[in-house]
């Protein structure tokens, strides 16, 4: 039966997209497995942060479809995002009220992971604690500067390269001088250059309205944690760095006194 399932699905010439035809597939695999072994299947999707820039509309159907399966105890969503307007965006829906969990955030690497990560597993020695105090112990950011390390690219030249990708993301929120938000996103940097974290709330009452707020917040900018009560933080050390790093265009905002000042070593204002 699960097998035909799978057929069907393979073979389905209807004008539906091929999403559409996947899930009705499942929900018949799902009810046939949970006949028989008693217990909901699982399905997790992952990597559904790219839905919020593509197509907000399939997350809001996926979500929907989450609610009604669980409701009839056929099947178990989960949902990996790496974004915070995620689980914005799904928790102001009234889908929600399904969610029997909050969100499970998995947080960056300690120093220890990273160096141990960069030493042990990449068998960087020499520039494994700048290219750490760089990026931080975010994994994903942690491993492309080991990759670039290891094809031959001097640390330099690794450091201009991940502080343009983080000056892309600010573009893209339109933080950047002469951009739409512009002197909002200073009082927000501000903030949390001395506060590790903020309420969503203030974050929120910067902007003009909800729609600045969550394009700022998609950005990767700014990360908000719902499962710390919907707080705002800066998404990662190079975020951070990238502030201090081209300190002329926030001036107003960072007192930059000899004590800290951003200096070779990166150092970092966010708390352990």
């Amino acid at each position: 039966m699960i097998l035909i399932s799978l057929i069907s699905f393979l073979i389905d010439e209807s004008n539906d997209p091929l999403w559409k035809r996947a899930l009705i597939a499942f929900e018949d695999v799902a009810e046939v497995y949970k006949a028989k072994w008693g217990s909901p299947a699982v399905i997790i999707y992952d990597n559904v942060n790219l839905l919020i820039n593509d197509d907000p509309k399939i997350l809001d159907i996926l979500q929907d479809d989450a609610k009604k399966n669980a409701d009839k105890c056929k099947y178990i969503a989960v949902f990996v995002s790496s974004e915070g307007a995620v689980p914005r965006r799904m928790e102001k829906r009234s889908a929600w009220s399904r969610a029997k969990q909050p969100p499970i955030e998995i947080g960056d690497l300690s120093k220890e992971e990273s160096m141990k990560y960069l030493t042990e597993k990449r068998k960087i020695n020499e520039k494994a604690l700048e290219l750490y105090e760089l990026v931080g112990g975010r994994i994903i950011e942690l491993t492309a500067v080991a990759d670039y390390f290891l094809a031959g690219q001097s640390f330099e030249e690794i450091k201009k390269k991940t502080l343009y990708e983080a000056k892309k993301k600010f573009e893209s929120a339109k933080l950047l001088k002469n951009q739409t938000h512009y002197e909002a996103g200073k009082q927000v940097i501000n903030a949390l250059l001395n506060s590790k974290e903020i309420d969503s709330d203030v974050f929120r009452e910067i902007f003009t309205n909800e729609e600045e707020y969550n394009e700022v917040l998609k950005a990767n900018v700014f990360a908000y944690h719902p499962s710390r009560g919907g707080t705002v933080s800066f998404q990662s050390r190079l975020i951070e760095n990238y502030i201090r790093e081209n300190s002329n265009i926030f001036v107003d905002l960072i007192n930059l006194t000899p004590t800290n000042e951003f200096n070779s070593n990166y150092a970092s204002t966010s708390k352990s």
